[in-house]
């Protein structure tokens, strides 16, 4: 009861797109939550951003965590929640596609409704094929105590 620290998930395939280059869509994935993700392909280069909304019940600060998809023909992508940056970009490149553990992007004050989260494509591994494309699984929020 007490102890129970609620928690909101968003799956990437149904935040609403703000804006975008190239495509944001979902696509099936198996072993992700909901069996798809938002697969952000197409064309993308440095530079090239893609904002979601998500909708907060309760203004106040919470933690936020993401879960993605990595590929050979993955980006390092930066991302920011309101306009703050959120941790260091991420290099979403690996050899075969995988699912990542949970990823700690920081504690953000965020306002009651909507409020955004963007991804800025920044480079490639030097690995990878270069196309810059993104995999958002979900993304959780928890309120900070």
């Amino acid at each position: 009861p007490d102890s129970i620290v609620s928690r909101t998930v968003y799956l990437g395939e149904t935040m609403r797109i703000i804006e975008k280059t190239g495509i944001a869509a979902p696509q099936e994935w198996e072993g992700t939550s909901g069996e798809a993700h938002l697969w952000w392909h197409r064309d993308q280069q440095p530079g090239d951003t893609l904002t979601l909304g998500f909708a907060v019940s309760e203004a106040g600060t919470y933690r936020v965590r993401g879960r993605f998809l990595k590929a050979i023909d993955y980006g390092i992508a930066q991302f920011a929640i309101n306009g703050e940056k959120a941790g260091a970009p991420i290099d979403f490149y690996h050899d075969g596609v995988v699912i990542t553990e949970e990823i700690d992007l920081g504690s953000f004050a965020l306002k009651a409704g909507e409020n955004r989260l963007s991804m800025t494509v920044v480079g490639a591994n030097p690995k990878a094929v270069k196309t810059y494309m993104v995999g958002l699984d979900y993304l959780k929020l928890e309120p900070v105590r």
